[in-house]
């Protein structure tokens, strides 16, 4: 690897952390350029011949970054400069001693599913991005019942009344819909999951689904009722018979993983799993 692009958390911590390792890839004749992710700042043409992208941050820097490389398929790797690091694997203390692996061709990248959201309003069907982790559709400020029907492959699947939906990934699995009572899939696996929030109908239950299903959520609520939501970061309101259909990315997000730590290691850390 020649070019690393350092994607940067806008904090102290993580931009003196993008500092020395800067540096330290300075020494070791790697190219690198830095770039601070913030919302005030627009991202420039910054991923031209880029090697690999290095995510000093949290998860959230990270989801943000896996946006960004989608479509260059250019592989990630994170340094946790947050709170969680489900999605930053490696401890800062042990950045270089992987960061060096990596670059030596000691530990092979993963594949994360990815899925795709698009907007049918009317009669215009808008694509509005790649994600790794969700596609939420909850409540907005208004304490009322959502009215949601959910398609799979073009089949009735159930009506939800609730406070919402979420459709994820794999990786997706430990966040959001982990919170909403789903369960943890392994995030190599090639599935779909769908778990509804706080349904009134407490037989709505989450139902894991092949890769390949495309998803369909049709909203019956008044405008303005229903916010859509991706990774977290994205968001827009609906209005009333907008349609929202999730499926499989043709981009996988290709990330290091950390190879001092296994996902269960990971899980039991971050979970408090005896």
């Amino acid at each position: 690897m020649k070019k690393v692009l350092l994607f940067v958390k806008d904090s102290q911590s993580a931009i003196e952390t993008s500092r020395k390792i800067h540096e330290r890839l300075r020494l070791m004749g790697v190219h690198t350029e830095v770039y601070i992710n913030s919302r005030k700042r627009k991202q420039k043409k910054i991923l031209k011949d880029k090697d690999l992208l290095l995510v000093i941050g949290g998860d959230g820097t990270f989801l943000a970054g896996a946006r960004l490389v989608a479509k260059y398929q250019i592989p990630i790797l994170g340094i946790n400069e947050g709170r969680f690091g489900f999605l930053t694997e490696v401890e800062k203390e042990y950045a270089f001693e992987v960061l060096e692996m990596v670059l030596k061709g000691q530990i092979r990248y993963q594949k994360r599913v990815m899925i795709s959201a698009y907007l049918k309003r009317d009669k215009t069907l808008r694509f509005l991005g790649d994600y790794l982790n969700d596609v939420v559709v909850s409540k907005s400020n208004i304490a009322r019942m959502l009215e949601l029907d959910v398609y799979a492959m073009g089949e009735f699947m159930m009506r939800v009344y609730g406070d919402g939906v979420i459709v994820s990934t794999p990786t997706g699995s430990t966040a959001y819909a982990l919170s909403a009572g789903g369960p943890i899939l392994y995030p190599l696996s090639e599935n779909l999951l769908f778990v509804p929030i706080c349904p009134h109908t407490l037989s709505n239950r989450p139902v894991i689904l092949p890769s390949h299903f495309e998803i369909k959520v049709v909203n019956f609520s008044l405008d303005g009722m229903a916010y859509l939501t991706m990774d977290g970061q994205e968001g827009m309101a609906l209005k009333k018979h907008d349609q929202i259909i999730i499926k499989k990315s043709k981009h996988f997000c290709l990330m290091y993983p950390n190879p001092k730590r296994s996902f269960f290691e990971i899980l039991k850390e971050k979970l408090k799993w005896g």
